[in-house]
């Protein structure tokens, strides 16, 4: 059985959250899943969907 100290997690998570661009990557991914995620823009809190646009929506380049 594999178990890690919730100390080893703890500091884990910490190095995660102080990672900037993990922090944006993880988000990133939870929006591409469809997942609510809240993203700072200009200091005020959003959700991705208002930031980023709709993450389902097709993007194409040329003719619609």
């Amino acid at each position: 059985m594999n178990s890690v100290s919730k100390n080893i997690k703890r500091m884990m998570k910490a190095d995660n959250k102080a990672d900037i661009m993990r922090t944006m990557l993880n988000k990133l991914d939870a929006w591409k899943k469809g997942k609510r995620v809240i993203v700072n823009e200009d200091g005020i809190r959003k959700e991705a969907k208002e930031v980023w646009g709709n993450p389902n929506k097709k993007f194409s380049i040329g003719r619609k």
